[in-house]
């Protein structure tokens, strides 16, 4: 009897734990009812997203929160170990690299359709392109004539344009950085030096091209996007992509590792790397994307037709502080 009694007692708890283990994995199988996007995407964009993410996922509660990227990263080394957002949305490939381990390796469902040179190389990639911001040169056409346009970075060296060149402080802007290193591997520190005695430098990388749409400048160094929204608008302005080429930099979307929603953050990523996704980053502000099949933005040329060089994130990463501390020195 005693031993019918032990060998009770002992089925009950293993009942009680494999019951225990059941409801366990049913909780973990549980739908995703929330996700936090941390966005450095345009506030239209990032609705736009979320609208589409949304139509396929109804049931899942999206928050985005808006910042520029070095807020989200500050914000993102913060909050560790245990960060609030789960997904990093339109932040420069050289920001990933350089925080890495913040970011939770996955391979999208879509994985296969990315090119390798716009996804990380890792297997379970911990970010994938979002888009391609080319920079590229925009003109006012009122205030040059087609045989005074510059044709590439070297004409920004050239004293015969001072004065008439607006760019971005690189100190304060990611993608005015991106220029600066981009003008010291073609032309050194000396090309540097004279690009900085002939622009006038603001602190917003919007301020150029709008400042060139409205005649205050012949010539600005933009991401391409911007040039599209301006022609399509029906400003005086053209686009020249640089002669010598134009790096094929590129900012993606990753999962932030140990966030709080890891199922809906696997399934905002295959959403976000899907045609549908890239459709919506492309015409709600004309961001060329990293589908070679899509078209270029708006009105301007697609991908084969522009000249592009390797662009070395890590290498930019590295450099930045010096090259923005020299360059704001030429600048006062």
């Amino acid at each position: 009897m005693k031993r019918f009694m032990s060998l009770l007692i002992i089925g009950i708890c293993v009942l009680g734990t494999v019951f225990a283990q059941g409801k366990t994995e049913m909780a973990t199988e549980a739908p995703p009812t929330a996700l936090t996007i941390w966005s450095a995407a345009a506030e239209d964009e990032a609705e736009a997203l979320r609208a589409a993410f949304n139509a396929h996922y109804p049931d899942i509660k999206v928050s985005v929160i808006r910042a520029g990227s070095g807020e989200l990263i500050t914000r993102l080394n913060a909050e560790q170990p245990k960060p609030q957002g789960d997904i990093l949305l339109a932040i420069a490939k050289e920001t990933f690299d350089a925080h890495y381990d913040l970011f939770r390796g996955y391979k999208s469902v879509n994985h296969n359709s990315i090119p390798v040179s716009v996804r990380d190389k890792a297997d379970a990639p911990r970010y994938y392109g979002f888009s391609l911001p080319l920079q590229a040169l925009i003109i006012n056409t009122k205030l040059l004539t087609p045989a005074e346009y510059p044709t590439g970075w070297k004409d920004l060296l050239d004293p015969k344009y001072k004065g008439e060149i607006i760019l971005a402080n690189p100190a304060l802007s990611g993608s005015a950085y991106s220029q600066i290193y981009m003008l010291y591997k073609l032309y050194g520190e000396a090309g540097l030096k004279q690009v900085a005695e002939n622009a006038v430098f603001v602190a917003s990388s919007t301020a150029v091209p709008e400042s060139v749409a409205r005649g205050e400048y012949a010539i600005g160094m933009t991401g391409e996007s911007n040039i599209a929204k301006y022609i399509s608008e029906g400003a005086p302005v053209t686009y020249v992509y640089p002669i010598e080429g134009t790096g094929a930099r590129f900012d993606g979307s990753a999962i932030i590792a140990n966030g709080p929603n890891p199922k809906a953050a696997q399934l905002f990523m295959d959403f976000v790397t899907s045609r549908e996704a890239y459709e919506i980053i492309l015409k709600t502000r004309s961001r060329r994307v990293v589908l070679p099949e899509l078209p270029g933005p708006g009105p301007l040329p697609g991908l084969s037709e522009i000249k592009l060089f390797d662009y070395d994130a890590e290498e930019a990463a590295k450099l930045r502080d010096e090259l923005t501390t020299k360059f704001s020195d030429w600048i006062k």
